[in-house]
């Protein structure tokens, strides 16, 4: 299910662009995009990390996931993300408050504060897929980390050990790194960008899909994904939007990183 979401999340990525560049204007392009991105993972993580408090996680993290979007859109010139420090320091602050007003004795609070303060940082992942793109004219980086990350989870969720799954993943990443520069015409330099993007993108999702499913079947967790299956299927799905839209969010800084410091692919 969580490959299936990724593909729906980049499929959306990829048509924001032209709903963004053409129709409102070229700032925005990709904002749609990671708006959804962003509140697909809003809504699910604190199903995922069990949080006490799921209701007000999730508009924490949706409040502001869409406030890194917005101020990313509205930057005036690069690197676009002067926004996001502070946006993490105050959600922070969010966060701090949110757990105080359940009480000093409250249960988990610490697993509590950390999920939120980790499903933050993820949130705000996000809106790099709006810097990325406001970056340079050849957008052919983000296409082929697109195709890498969805190409990794589809590895990652293939019914093998994490052993055997892990390192397809970086293999499928890489692949489909190469082949997205091969579809646009890139040259040889072009080529070893393109498959050094992908291979981090699988590694990427491989971590990310380890990580996230065995906090999703630690003892935190109130419904695991095989319980889940036949207790919860609301709860199921939540737990594979947020396990489908993380390594989405989170494969935008890799795209920014590799955009700012090598160039376009």
């Amino acid at each position: 299910m969580r490959v299936a979401i990724a593909v729906c999340l980049t499929l959306v990525l990829g048509a924001s662009t032209f709903v963004g560049e053409f129709l409102l204007k070229p700032s925005m392009a990709f904002a749609p995009g990671a708006v959804l991105v962003m509140l697909v993972f809003a809504y699910g993580w604190p199903r995922l990390t069990d949080s006490p408090q799921p209701r007000a996680t999730s508009i924490m993290l949706a409040v502001f996931g869409g406030a890194g979007v917005v101020a990313t859109v509205l930057a005036d010139e690069g690197p676009f993300l002067e926004w996001l420090p502070i946006l993490v320091g105050m959600g922070l602050l969010w966060a701090f408050v949110q757990n105080l007003t359940r009480g000093i004795g409250a249960s988990h609070a610490t697993v509590n504060v950390s999920a939120q303060v980790a499903g933050l940082a993820i949130t705000l992942s996000a809106a790099t897929w709006v810097a990325a793109f406001r970056l340079t004219n050849d957008h052919t980086t983000i296409l082929s980390g697109l195709v890498a990350v969805v190409l990794a989870l589809a590895a990652t969720a293939l019914p093998w050990p994490a052993r055997y799954t892990s390192p397809l993943a970086v293999v499928a990443g890489t692949l489909g790194g190469l082949v997205a520069a091969v579809a646009v015409g890139g040259d040889s330099a072009a080529l070893v960008l393109a498959g050094g993007l992908g291979a981090v993108m699988g590694v990427l999702a491989a971590a990310v899909d380890r990580l996230l499913g065995l906090i999703a079947e630690s003892k935190y967790q109130a419904a695991a994904l095989t319980e889940a299956r036949r207790r919860d299927k609301a709860r199921l799905f939540a737990v594979h939007a947020s396990l489908g839209a993380a390594p989405i969010a989170l494969g935008g800084v890799v795209v920014y990183v590799l955009t700012r410091v090598a160039g376009p692919v």
